[in-house]
């Protein structure tokens, strides 16, 4: 729960709040009388207890005002993360979700650097950045050979975190600490009681907002890099406003959305510094600190996602015509390193996996989620039949190609894994409401983008008697409208009627539901084995298929791909040799690797 949820919170509790607080107060109508922040007796000072204004105070004497977290930070002398904890733990607020083993990144050494010279304080003159501010942000300088760096700290109060040096000559020789933890600059200059923050692009704005009196961070990997939401998560949660200063281009209109959507589309607002690109050329143009305000006053919020012109598409619909070979792509479904090139998972769709129990169904959905890891993309996974360790030692063989990875291999697939893949560890029923919760923070919290239900009877979801169509279309509608609003892919299996016999592929009209279930989706793949006696060699004829039937979205409508199952590996391949396929080399003189 971030400072603006916490606070509207109080609001509504505002009578309890403001008696814990000021017990020495009394109630005059819809207000609440005190003489101060102090708590004497008196009516200096009024808190709003109902209608729209309510949790509003104000102390008329000194001037101070604010809603029910400040007036906490106040009457306690608190930073406002300390105040969010107590006043949390009054409302009997608890954050659901346990916190998980942190990466583990490396503490630079204090770089090898001196003070500004003359140099560097021409430099930093010439983009507008006074010295005083430079000497704030404890930027240093280092000389390599016939280049001079400028040295970028990223401080943590007194502890170095991160440090990225500039070539002042070069604006692409730029570097950061290798194995230093994903943060944002310019955390030691933020007051505690400070509420609203500015996150810009690059360091030199973080400065120059600073400079003209606006509490800023910056970002420390450009504008479509988000691990610093990863770390700094808990440190924002404090903050009621957060203004994305990014740069005036596609790229930074593009990563200022995402992360808002991440930080909370509601606290967050887009800053554009009128023509300029960005903060310090605002500066450099002349602005002064009574236009930067102008600016964040104007700062627009985000416009729903249904109302759009048809030119902010046009774009995407010029490149259906003429695609650019270098064009962006969704990841591809890959199987053993082979890219189907005609299927891409993209946001905000949901592909219905259905097949015969027993043909291979959910191992080949885990061998795709591996093909997804590979290719960047974090998972989270609900399988209310199969525990963690089951699914990790499939998943292990999937990974190395062979049946025994050994145990320095094992740590090496956990290691590689930490950061793709995550557990909705129940074992049983769960709710698809509460699925949709955890996956919403999931891709809050982690950037998550694939999430899988395996499946349907798992959940609470009504499978058949009256009101079963009426319970899966409303789940599914719950699942659509949720992975479209946040840009994911949801994978949701589904189990067939059971037929005459096993002897054919299940086609789209099997599925249960009566159609409710494939109509909504926007992809359906259905996967059939062919049942072979594991006993016999291989042979040259394929050991199943995966057949889509349904793609709302793409060029191709059906398809049909021979599978080839490797038993040790686990695998399933379109190659005719089975030959297993590693998808995490790992270099031991001691382990065994594929023939």
């Amino acid at each position: 729960m971030n400072a603006r949820e916490l606070a509207a919170l109080m609001a509504d509790n505002a009578q309890q709040v403001v008696e814990h607080l000021l017990p020495n107060g009394r109630k005059s109508g819809k207000e609440w009388k005190v003489g101060s922040v102090a708590g004497e007796k008196g009516n200096s000072m009024s808190v709003c207890l109902s209608g729209a204004k309510r949790g509003v105070w104000k102390d008329f004497n000194s001037g101070d005002a604010g809603d029910l977290l400040d007036l906490w930070c106040a009457c306690r002398a608190l930073s406002v993360a300390e105040a969010m904890r107590e006043a949390k733990q009054f409302l009997g607020v608890r954050d659901e979700m346990p916190k998980r083993q942190a990466p583990t990144y490396q503490r630079p050494e204090r770089p090898k650097a001196r003070r500004a010279t003359s140099l560097l304080e021409e430099w930093f003159a010439s983009r507008g950045v006074t010295m005083e501010t430079v000497n704030a942000f404890k930027v240093a300088e280092q000389p390599r050979g016939d280049a001079l760096y400028a040295v970028f700290p990223y401080f943590r109060g007194a502890e170095l975190i991160n440090a990225k040096y500039r070539n002042i000559a070069d604006k692409k020789d730029m570097r950061q600490e290798a194995g230093a933890e994903p943060c944002l600059y310019g955390w030691d200059l933020i007051d505690p009681s400070c509420r609203t923050v500015a996150i810009a692009e690059g360091e030199l704005d973080a400065m120059t907002l600073h400079q003209v009196g606006i509490p800023a961070l910056s970002v420390n990997a450009g504008a479509g890099n988000h691990q610093w939401i990863d770390n700094d998560w808990e440190r924002l949660e404090r903050f009621s406003e957060i203004l994305l200063c990014y740069d005036n281009d596609e790229p930074g209109r593009k990563g200022a959305r995402e992360a808002a959507n991440r930080l909370g589309n509601e606290r967050c607002r887009v800053v554009t510094f009128d023509e300029a690109k960005d903060a310090n050329e605002f500066l450099m143009g002349g602005a002064q600190p009574a236009d930067f305000k102008r600016c964040c006053s104007a700062a627009c919020g985000f416009d729903p996602d249904e109302l759009r012109s048809i030119a902010d598409f046009w774009p995407a619909v010029k490149a259906l015509f003429y695609p650019a070979e270098e064009d962006f792509h969704e990841p591809f479904l890959t199987l053993c390193g082979v890219s189907q090139v005609w299927f891409e998972f993209r946001g905000g769709e949901v592909t219905v996996w259905t097949g015969y129990n027993g043909h291979g169904k959910s191992l080949l959905l885990n061998q795709v989620l591996l093909g997804l890891m590979s290719q960047g993309e974090r998972a989270v996974v609900f399988s209310g039949e199969l525990p963690p360790a089951r699914q990790g030692e499939r998943m292990s063989k999937q990974m190395g190609g062979l049946d025994r990875p050994s145990p320095a291999y094992l740590d090496h697939m956990g290691e590689w894994l930490r950061d793709r893949l995550w557990l909705f560890n129940l074992n049983g029923t769960a709710s698809i409401d509460r699925l949709i919760s955890v996956f919403t923070y999931a891709f809050k919290r982690y950037g998550i983008r694939h999430c899988v239900i395996d499946s349907l009877m798992m959940t609470d979801v009504q499978s058949d008697g009256p009101g079963a169509i009426t319970s899966q279309k409303e789940a599914m509608r719950k699942l659509a409208n949720w992975a479209r609003a946040n840009g994911t892919h949801v994978h949701l299996v589904a189990h067939p009627r059971k037929g005459l016999d096993e002897k054919k592929t299940p086609g789209k009209q099997d599925v249960s539901g009566a159609g409710v279930l494939t109509d909504a989706a926007d992809n359906v793949f259905a996967v059939w084995s062919a049942q072979k006696d594991e006993a016999m060699p291989d042979d040259d004829t394929p050991d199943g298929f995966l057949t889509l039937h349904k793609q709302r979205n793409g060029e191709t409508q059906r398809r049909s791909i021979p599978l080839f199952f490797n038993n040790e590996a686990q695998q399933y391949s379109t190659s005719i040799t089975r030959r297993p396929y590693v998808y995490l080399s790992f270099s031991n003189v001691n382990q065994e690797q594929p023939a």
